[in-house]
């Protein structure tokens, strides 16, 4: 009997000892987990077979210059089921620093093909980021490796649109209202972002150029930033044509045609740029609002000016500052001699030390608006609402860009350009030039009366995310900012 006891307590000890270093090994207990988590989908009406496997990572991206860190990683095969997928990630507390920062990125893939990844970055853990997070996933380009860039970008493909090679750059003049023609120029990369320059011809030799994301499914090409959509279709010869606002074919014997150039264009022009700028340990980074790539920023042009008010703005090291400026991206030497894409400031434009990419995404910001450099989506016209859904297809917006006194938008069916004078309160528009696509009833009375009320602003006021645009003491429109959503 007292045998059987103490070979009972001897398995008792072994048992604790066993599990001890069980624990040790794992080394961290489930109270010091954290857990992130979330579903998984995409958008495309497309059955996965049950062999098709759902890879979630957490990585650490505080450095933009060296592959992420995975932290933790999922793996799930979809059997039965399809999208949304739920996940589930656990990593121990030790290893977040709430000064770094983590994103979550997912793909899918079938038989060791990648079919879709996600092509937009998703913070969480720090900085008021959320732990639970949706992921939206998007097509990838049949064949395409499946390797990411540092930042954990792919191409953002459909199956059906193969545009060939990237990064690919596709050109040619489209009509214009008042020029005789706008030299367009479209480079689409491979992680997402489109560049995009018109020169509209005798109006003036400063290029306007603005950037944003790209994605493709069938053979529509879409094209998003703050100037609104754009679509094209894929045509043969590896050629775009341009759609309307809503997506549809244009019905017009007018060249609306963009060719495939043999040559890639970087389209190196500064232009105006709007996101987070983070600095710590002697160097910064840059997230874009719009595609949210990440870049460092070089330390040449402006960038002592975004430094110190960075400083200014901020106690905290690394934490977000929403800035803008004019800038461009370029190849340059970073850490070790190795050639990376860095974001250059050449213009620093100023601060918005209350805003946020996330919040301006979502309408959530409480500051006040900046007239230049901002997003503005008219809301009243004559002081009647305008009864627009609050879609970028028929969204009638302006920008007023810091480089060249430059005012870009969208008229009801028409985009266009134009310079502004401003100051103090007082603000003009001239030179103003358009394409001229026609477009069904109300839009087209609709794009005479704002056109109009441009013509016939003398004067702006802004009160906190609204700006009204006058005519003398008359109030001709009411505008609200949605920043670079």
């Amino acid at each position: 009997m007292y045998l059987s006891f103490h070979k009972f307590i001897m398995f008792v000890a072994i048992f604790i000892v066993i599990n001890s270093v069980g624990c040790a090994t794992q080394g961290e207990s489930k109270d010091d987990l954290i857990t992130v988590s979330g579903t998984a989908a995409y958008r495309q009406r497309i059955a996965m077979p049950p062999e098709a496997v759902l890879t979630v990572s957490l990585e650490d991206v505080s450095r933009a210059d060296t592959v992420a860190t995975i932290l933790a990683e999922s793996k799930q095969a979809f059997g039965e089921r399809q999208v949304p997928l739920e996940f589930a990630l656990q990593v121990p507390n030790s290893k977040i620093n709430p000064d770094s920062d983590y994103n979550l990125r997912a793909k899918i893939d079938v038989g060791g093909q990648m079919h879709f990844i996600t092509t937009r970055s998703y913070p969480v853990l720090t900085r008021g980021a959320k732990n639970k997070v949706d992921l939206w996933l998007d097509a990838v380009q049949p064949g395409a490796s499946g390797q990411a860039s540092a930042r954990g970008f792919a191409t953002p493909m459909a199956d059906a649109a193969d545009l060939g090679a990237l990064p690919a750059t596709f050109s040619g003049v489209t009509p214009c209202a008042d020029c005789p023609g706008i030299e367009e120029t479209l480079t689409l990369r491979n992680d997402g972002l489109f560049l995009l320059r018109r020169i509209y011809q005798d109006k003036s030799v400063t290029p306007f150029v603005e950037h944003g994301r790209w994605t493709a499914e069938s053979n529509k090409l879409t094209l998003s930033n703050a100037s609104g959509t754009q679509y094209y279709e894929k045509i043969g010869g590896g050629s775009l044509r341009k759609l309307d606002t809503s997506g549809n074919p244009i019905d017009t014997t007018a060249n609306i045609d963009l060719t495939r150039a043999p040559q890639v264009e970087s389209i190196s022009e500064a232009h105006a740029w709007r996101g987070e700028f983070r600095y710590m340990a002697d160097a910064a980074t840059f997230t874009d609002c719009i595609s949210g790539l990440r870049w460092p920023v070089a330390m040449i042009g402006d960038y002592l000016t975004a430094e110190r008010a960075y400083l200014k703005a901020r106690n905290v090291p690394g934490a977000p500052l929403v800035v803008d400026f004019q800038g461009k991206l370029e190849q340059r030497p970073g850490m070790e001699d190795k050639v990376v894409e860095m974001a250059v400031i050449e213009k620093f434009g100023g601060t918005q030390p209350k805003a946020s990419c996330a919040a301006s995404a979502s309408g959530n910001n409480q500051s006040t608006a900046e007239l230049i450099n901002t997003y503005w989506k008219l809301v009243e016209l004559d002081g009647k609402k305008i009864p627009i859904a609050p879609s970028h297809k028929r969204q009638i917006r302006i920008t007023l860009a810091s480089e060249g006194s430059r005012v870009i938008g969208f008229s009801g069916c028409n985009q266009f350009t134009g310079t502004f004078k401003h100051s103090e309160n007082e603000l003009r528009f001239s030179q103003m030039a358009g394409t001229m696509m026609a477009c069904e009833s109300p839009f087209m009375e609709l794009e005479g009366r704002v056109l109009k009320m441009l013509n016939a602003t003398t004067a702006y006021r802004i009160k906190g995310e609204q700006l009204f645009l006058l005519e003398g003491d008359k109030v001709l429109a009411c505008f609200e900012s949605l920043y670079l959503r």
